[in-house]
């Protein structure tokens, strides 16, 4: 590798989990190289420990929990739709799961080609958008997430690797096949609070969406304001998702809702709150008034399907 320690840092450094830093720096220093087996499962077990603590963390009192130290933790269906039940039933999963792990390769190694390679790769595989969305680039975005959280990765490479995701995922829907739903469809008006600074949750929101033949409107350049009841009284919506970025957006947030909700040609259309802010703190967007509380794109999928009749 690229980066030693000598001494007792490299003695510790020596039990410790591979870091995301180390296998990108493993590639850059040997494109052949392919992790082993054994590998594959010391870093399964590292991110999974790692995930099922920060979700604990983040729901330790949604459903009241004593805080036993016995009790199972939590799935994070965000890191692994597959043990989701509806998840399970997407065309194709099988299919975008086997691209995980050669994923996260492309995107943090140095050479940028690989990314985009995959890319084409990806639209020549016939895997659905929305399952592609659910099964492969959720489950990415939530992995370099949580390597950003818990400080297991180099700044650059993090950085690099997002921004590679947000374009892989901007070229994938504008590149997937483009039919144009009929006027009958389901209708969508996505937007997002100022505060929301990264957007690729909003993105892949509206990539499902538009796979499941809704009518999408607004995304990521659209935020909550005077631009956005524009629209909602120009037409009528059947649902209109609100990415929260930051806790302290929940007012405004409320008072979007209940302006929203004072018209009353905009009264039957549902609402659904997503975003960093309803992750890390569901339960203040309990009472805000939304019909869907949705910490996930699968969640707002699942809901919507439900609620949106």
């Amino acid at each position: 590798m690229a980066y030693r320690e000598d001494g007792s840092d490299r003695a510790e450094k020596n039990n410790a989990p591979p870091r995301l830093a180390e296998i990108g720096q493993r590639l850059g220093a040997d494109k052949k190289t392919k992790l082993s087996s054994q590998d594959l499962t010391v870093l399964e077990k590292s991110v999974r420990g790692q995930v099922s603590g920060l979700v604990g963390a983040l729901h330790r009192n949604l459903n009241g929990a004593s805080g036993d130290t016995d009790r199972v933790p939590d799935i994070d269906h965000r890191l692994h739709p597959e043990l989701h039940e509806l998840a399970r039933q997407m065309p194709g999963m099988d299919k975008a799961l086997s691209y995980r792990e050669t994923f996260l390769k492309a995107l943090i190694d140095p050479d940028p080609a690989h990314h985009r390679d995959l890319i084409n790769e990806l639209l020549l595989a016939d895997i659905p958008l929305q399952t592609l969305a659910i099964h492969l680039l959720c489950p990415i975005a939530t992995e370099l997430g949580t390597f950003w959280c818990n400080d297991d990765a180099d700044f650059m490479q993090v950085a690099v690797a997002s921004t590679r995701l947000s374009n892989v995922v901007n070229h994938l829907s504008h590149a997937g096949p483009q039919t144009s739903p009929p006027a009958s469809a389901k209708r969508i008006l996505l937007a997002r609070s100022r505060g929301t600074k990264h957007t690729l949750g909003v993105t892949l929101v509206r990539m499902c969406f538009q796979d499941l033949g809704w009518i999408v409107d607004g995304g990521a350049d659209m935020e909550i304001g005077e631009t956005m009841y524009m629209r909602l009284s120009s037409r009528p919506y059947d649902m209109l998702g609100l990415s929260i970025g930051q806790l302290e957006e929940a007012r405004d947030c409320r008072e979007a809702i209940d302006r929203f909700r004072s018209d009353a040609t905009t009264r039957p259309t549902k609402i659904a709150v997503g975003g960093a802010a309803v992750l890390m703190h569901a339960n203040e967007f309990k009472t805000i008034g939304a019909d869907i509380v949705a910490r996930s794109a699968l969640e707002v999928i699942n809901l919507a399907d439900r609620a949106a009749v």
